[in-house]
């Protein structure tokens, strides 16, 4: 190889690498921006739902009580995508897992009590 088609590797790397930047800084926005919206919409139907109690309350009419038992569903999948969304931003960022290997190492050692306290004594 000559030093032109080097630097020409060179350079393709830097921007598969200046492109992959780019990427991940979009997926961090991208998940930023999602979880706002999430939490925005958690607050508002909370909001809601406090409203919707109150009028359940007032009147014990039962379509009030439907729409604060919806609003309450309502919130609750909000819990649920705000907890998926968390998921899949940590399978994107670490697609291998971030769960450590565990590494056992059994040993079987045959000794006797009297061999084992000689040992224990040794090394005081």
């Amino acid at each position: 190889m000559n030093d032109s088609d080097e630097n020409k590797k060179i350079v393709e790397v830097e921007e598969q690498q200046k492109e992959v930047e780019k990427l991940l800084q979009n997926r961090n926005d991208d998940y930023a921006y999602g979880r706002e919206v999430l939490y925005a919409s958690a607050e508002r139907l909370q909001d809601v739902m406090e409203m919707a109690l109150e009028i359940a309350s007032e009147s014990s009419h039962p379509r009030a009580i439907e729409v604060a038992t919806n609003t309450a569903t309502a919130l609750s999948d909000i819990a649920k995508k705000l907890m998926a969304h968390q998921q899949d931003i940590e399978k994107l960022n670490n697609p291998a897992g971030s769960n450590p290997q565990t590494l056992n190492q059994n040993v079987n050692v045959k000794l006797s009590t009297k061999d084992l306290l000689e040992m224990i004594k040794s090394e005081e």
